[in-house]
């Protein structure tokens, strides 16, 4: 019985374990690329580009992707390469890291205390070729004069978020997202990019550049598209009811399955018990029949009066017997004797 209640506590743990699977991997989604500098001056200076985690909870930044490939160039290399030896997508771009370390940049694993981003905040990469500085330093310099490609990509190899940072930008210009809201929840191309991007160039308080705390975005976009679409909150008060119930549902057929797996286990087990052969006791042994002889009585008696009278009675009086002296009263009787030397 403990080895199916075993069995049972596995199973659900494996469950909840695959079931929170998905919430994970849509957190990542949610780290977005908020700002980008390709030239600090006019006298050079190297460039940066700011992430900004729009989730309300921690997320892991480690092992995710950062390159200036084209998305046509890194999709169609994870299909040529997954084709012809199946290997997975996260697997391709760890091997693409070896063989292009300039182009693409896989964030270290192993820093979980600075990879752990906060949420609602923003985290700095240094794009100054230099991965040796440190885990937020990338191995490519972004090209002044010329357009920038950046892109994102998650640990199964999505892409997550990517901008294209126009030749146009000036040295100490960024170009960054629009304040609060503007940027969109999925990727979506048909997307006007004036309507996300902007030109920042820090002579203003409204294009103010604030490396690692800037265009912070208070409201949240997806309870912003709820309340356009759902004003009165009939639909979000349907769905939630609906998750709650199914995950009720979900877990009344879970019990279900285990009671009636633990069932068919413990009949099993009584039907595997009842089917060995029982052992047939053996026959009592009877005493012979017949009296014993005055002779043989008489022995027995005898040897049973002797074994339990085997001492004397004691009247149970201590008697005393005084000596002489004691060793408080004969001093010499409490030295060490020497033994006689014979000559």
């Amino acid at each position: 019985m403990q080895t199916v209640m075993s069995k049972r506590a596995l199973t659900l743990l494996l469950l909840c374990a695959i079931l929170a699977l998905p919430t994970l991997a849509q957190g990542r989604k949610n780290v977005r690329i908020n700002e980008v500098m390709v030239q600090q001056d006019s006298t050079g200076g190297n460039g940066w580009i700011e992430f900004y985690n729009s989730s309300y909870s921690t997320n892991a930044v480690e092992k995710m992707f950062i390159t200036t490939l084209s998305r046509d160039e890194v999709s169609s290399h994870i299909k040529a390469v997954t084709d012809t030896s199946k290997m997975k997508p996260n697997k391709v771009l760890i091997e693409w890291c070896k063989e292009r370390p300039m182009d693409i940049y896989e964030i270290p694993r192993g820093d979980e205390r600075n990879t752990k981003i906060a949420p609602r905040t923003h985290f700095v990469m240094e794009a100054d070729g230099d991965i040796k500085a440190g885990t937020f330093h990338l191995p490519f310099t972004l090209k002044p004069g010329q357009d920038n490609y950046v892109a994102l990509y998650d640990v199964n190899g999505d892409l997550v978020d990517d901008v294209t940072i126009p030749a146009s930008l000036q040295p100490g210009e960024t170009y960054a997202v629009k304040a609060e809201g503007s940027l969109p929840t999925v990727l979506d191309d048909n997307i006007p990019v004036d309507s996300i991007w902007t030109v920042k160039d820090g002579k203003t308080l409204e294009t103010a550049i604030t490396k690692g705390n800037f265009n912070i975005r208070e409201v949240n976009e997806n309870i912003e598209a709820f309340h356009v679409k759902d004003p009165h909150g009939f639909w979000i008060a349907l769905l939630a009811m609906s998750v709650v119930f199914s995950a009720l549902a979900l877990l009344y057929i879970c019990f279900k399955l285990f009671g009636k797996f633990a069932s068919r286990n413990l009949q099993a087990e009584n039907k595997q018990q009842a089917s060995a052969p029982v052992a047939t006791p053996a026959a009592a042994v009877t005493a012979p029949s017949g009296d014993l002889d005055g002779e043989k009585m008489a022995a027995i008696c005898f040897a049973l009066y002797q074994h339990l009278n085997a001492h004397d009675n004691e009247s149970g009086v201590l008697t005393l017997t005084p000596r002489e002296g004691t060793a408080w009263s004969i001093k010499p009787g409490l030295m060490r004797e020497l033994p006689v030397i014979k000559k």
